[in-house]
């Protein structure tokens, strides 16, 4: 089957991307496969607001985003969106997608919970938070992966700052050179608009723990729930994870 032949046979799958998140749909669109039919809906700019009273407003939008693709036919959408999650906790995660899932009509999943359904799914305990967050959001973050059961053994910042959408390969790549990989069961790297694709490339095998970024966690959900092959670079990317979709 070639690519034009599947326009129409793939299933379509729902993006809920932040307004001015770079980084979501080009790390997506090469992490599925090829013909994967991927629609984008944004969330609303809210002007004049810090970080924080973002993620606390964002949570409200997540209904009227799933509705706002219509009478097309989505079989599957993912909140490409950690922070807002992480106030909630793990159980109310999961609670919020299950009436956000009803609500919507279709199986909705936030970026936090696909993490930690990846985390399950290789059975890892152990792990490192690799965070772009201000230190408030770490905590956040840091308590959410506690609660949920999950031994942080390291936390590495990438910065003091919220600059997830100007981070640069090169400073992922530095970032990573201090994890300990002796000690964890696999990574967690929070943060959709945190470009880490190239830097994860260069490292990951299956002999080396998982580098769970949010956009691969997110692509694996989809295909997961999909019944969908992975590509060549999700392979690549994450062989634990791709093990999982293919059953090797």
């Amino acid at each position: 089957m070639s690519d034009l032949d599947q326009l129409t046979g793939q299933p379509a799958l729902g993006l809920i991307v932040p307004s001015a998140n770079p980084t979501v749909e080009p790390e997506m669109a090469r992490l599925m496969p090829e013909g994967a039919r991927l629609f984008a809906t944004r969330l609303p700019v809210m002007p004049d607001t810090t970080l924080e009273q973002r993620n606390r407003a964002y949570l409200d939008t997540y209904l009227p985003a799933a509705r706002s693709f219509g009478t097309l036919a989505i079989k599957a959408m993912i909140v490409a969106l950690t922070g807002p999650s992480y106030r909630l906790g793990p159980q109310g995660d999961e609670a919020f997608t299950r009436q956000l899932s009803l609500e919507a009509g279709r199986p909705v999943e936030t970026a936090s919970n696909a993490i930690r359904k990846s985390l399950q799914a290789l059975q890892a305990k152990r792990i490192c938070l690799f965070s772009p967050y201000p230190q408030w959001l770490t905590d956040e973050a840091a308590r959410y992966w506690q609660e949920a059961g999950y031994q942080i053994t390291q936390i590495v910042k990438v910065s003091d700052t919220f600059r997830a959408y100007e981070l640069s390969t090169e400073e992922v790549e530095q970032s990573l050179s201090e994890v300990d990989m002796d000690s964890i069961d696999a990574i967690v790297m929070s943060g959709t608009g945190m470009i880490t694709l190239p830097a994860i490339a260069k490292r990951a095998s299956a002999s080396v723990p998982p580098f769970l970024s949010s956009n691969i966690c997110c692509a694996w959900w989809l295909m997961r729930e999909q019944g969908i092959r992975p590509s060549p670079l999700f392979t690549q990317a994450a062989p634990q994870l791709a093990a999982q979709l293919t059953g090797h």
